[in-house]
């Protein structure tokens, strides 16, 4: 699963990973990202994209604050078709990180690209209108089986898009579903790497640059 991460690229590494053509929102680097809370994401329209914001957490009727969306179960249902076909978009992520707990002990590792400061999960999101008649956009990170070493901490992991991938997620255009089941697969490990960091990190107002430092291991343990 992906229940945290970081995006710590500057605007112009944004802008030119992504092929951003419009800002419609602010931007900030974030080394804290929690569920739940307002954050940029990429989408796509008439062969333009636009960073917009938006909230983690996907809740139409069928589904509550749902904060990951397996591909395998979604991809399956009639439910997601809708979704699945023309409301893709691409979270920027610079890391995301992991817990694992023993006994009462646990610790915290960020997982990053090793030639990449920025990378795109695929995601799906939602548009909906409240009575009041303000709109809220909301997203799901899509995830799929994990690679050898984020295996070691979580069994689920995010979808790492290529450029090509990514081309391709953000196409409105494209609606063939079938197109997917063999481009879903957890990213290579052996472009990934991963470090400990500090496990206070699990707390919603830890946002600073301290989270994305190596940390002693030695000194990981946090007592629950």
């Amino acid at each position: 699963m992906c229940e945290r991460f970081s995006l710590t690229a500057d605007i112009v590494q944004l802008q030119e990973t992504f092929g951003i053509t419009k800002m419609l929102t602010s931007y900030r680097q974030r080394y804290n990202i929690s569920p739940l809370q307002q954050l940029p994401i990429i989408i796509s329209s008439r062969r333009e994209r636009s960073l917009v914001d938006s909230r983690w957490g996907l809740f139409p009727y069928w589904a509550r604050d749902s904060v990951n969306a397996d591909y395998d179960s979604v991809s399956g249902k009639k439910i997601f078709e809708r979704i699945l076909k023309r409301q893709r978009c691409i979270i920027p992520c610079s890391g995301f990180y992991s817990t694992r707990t023993e006994g009462k002990n646990s610790s915290s590792v960020r997982i990053v690209l090793r030639d990449q400061p920025v990378f795109g999960m695929a995601g799906l999101y939602e548009t909906r209108v409240d009575p009041r008649g303000m709109q809220h956009r909301t997203f799901t990170i899509i995830t799929t089986m994990s690679n050898r070493v984020v295996s070691e901490y979580t069994e689920r992991m995010p979808v790492i898009l290529d450029r090509e991938d990514m081309d391709l997620w953000l196409d409105s255009d494209t609606t063939d579903l079938s197109l997917w089941n063999s481009r879903i697969y957890p990213y290579a490990a052996s472009r990934m790497d991963s470090y400990p960091v500090n496990p206070r990190l699990q707390l919603d107002e830890l946002e600073t640059p301290d989270c994305i430092v190596h940390y002693d291991p030695g000194t990981l343990t946090v007592k629950r």
